[in-house]
């Protein structure tokens, strides 16, 4: 492979996204506007995936791994 580590690094940020809608956030995002009618996490995740692949600051959450507890989550069809 022609290409150094900091080029093939550089090319994968630019296709795979540094933030992504884990499943247990969509459920915690779900649950407060359902329950709460509180939408703001709503926005905060939307204003975050409008561009997912640049890092931005206060979004970390949204690019972190899964806590353990949330690593075998499991969805079924109609959720």
């Amino acid at each position: 492979d022609p290409q150094t580590t900091e080029e093939r690094r550089v090319l994968m940020r630019s296709v795979n996204p540094a933030y992504i809608p884990r499943n247990y956030l969509v459920e915690e995002i779900i649950t407060a506007a359902v329950e709460d009618q509180d939408y703001a996490p709503f926005e905060a995740v939307l204003q975050v995936l409008m561009n997912p692949y640049g890092e931005q600051v206060g979004a970390e959450r949204y690019g972190a791994l899964p806590p353990e507890s949330e690593t075998a989550y499991r969805t079924f069809c109609g959720t």
